[in-house]
């Protein structure tokens, strides 16, 4: 396997992994408690919350991965704009992270009966020093994957349907999930169509795109070369 078809493959494999894993703990999730003292409880004694948990702490990584190859794979025809975007994208995952690890405190001192230091973690990761954490995670996904979305349709790296798509699941997740109770499962559906698509363009596209300079110069010299003219062909020509 060539470099640039390695290259290639992370960056695709990395979104379906992070959009499986995200995707996947969202599904098994249970609806989580609005009291913070009903939430310590609710982390002691549901598993699956704690699944989905890791499972979206673990997917921060593929996402990070997978974005920021798009980011590249655009800014080939669209450099600011693929920059920024995979910059915030990348900045969006590292504060999901964070905030994930705060989140996996909690659960350890909920499963160990500490309820009332379990209840004092929750109270300082959402304030404090991880405000700004929250907001990285906030602002730096959703504007991360709006940059990226612009800079794919004007890169046309996939079809137009597919950035709209994108930039609708952004206002579905993280405007709307909050006030209707449909929000999340229509989230879910339009972000598999959006990122699945996303991933079928960056397994097609040229992979001109992912080579260095030296490894394009190198392609090139060892293309095919014109074939010889046949002895005797100069001296008929003259």
């Amino acid at each position: 396997m060539s470099l640039p078809v390695l290259r290639r493959s992370v960056v695709a494999i990395s979104l379906a992994a992070g959009a499986a894993l995200g995707f996947g703990g969202i599904l098994i999730q249970p609806e989580t408690p609005a009291d913070p003292s009903d939430y310590v409880e609710f982390l002691a004694t549901a598993p699956a919350a704690v699944v989905g948990l890791q499972l979206f702490l673990v997917s921060q990584l593929f996402w990070a991965v997978g974005l920021i190859g798009v980011g590249h794979l655009a800014a080939r025809r669209s450099p600011v704009l693929g920059l920024l975007g995979a910059l915030l994208a990348g900045l969006g995952a590292f504060g999901h992270a964070v905030t994930g690890g705060a989140r996996l405190l909690q659960v350890a001192l909920a499963g160990d009966g500490e309820a009332d230091a379990a209840l004092a973690a929750f109270g300082a990761s959402e304030s404090g020093v991880f405000v700004p954490y929250l907001l990285f995670g906030l602002v730096g996904t959703a504007l991360g994957l709006i940059l990226l979305s612009v800079a794919i349709m004007r890169s046309r790296i996939a079809p137009l349907w597919v950035p709209i798509t994108l930039i609708a699941w952004v206002v579905i997740e993280f405007a709307l999930s909050g006030l209707t109770p449909w929000a999340p499962y229509l989230a879910l559906v339009v972000g598999l169509i959006g990122f699945v698509a996303l991933i079928v363009a960056v397994w097609r596209s040229d992979l001109t795109v992912w080579s260095t300079e030296a490894e394009a110069r190198a392609a090139g010299s060892t293309g095919p070369s014109m074939p010889a003219e046949p002895a005797g062909a100069t001296d008929a020509h003259a």
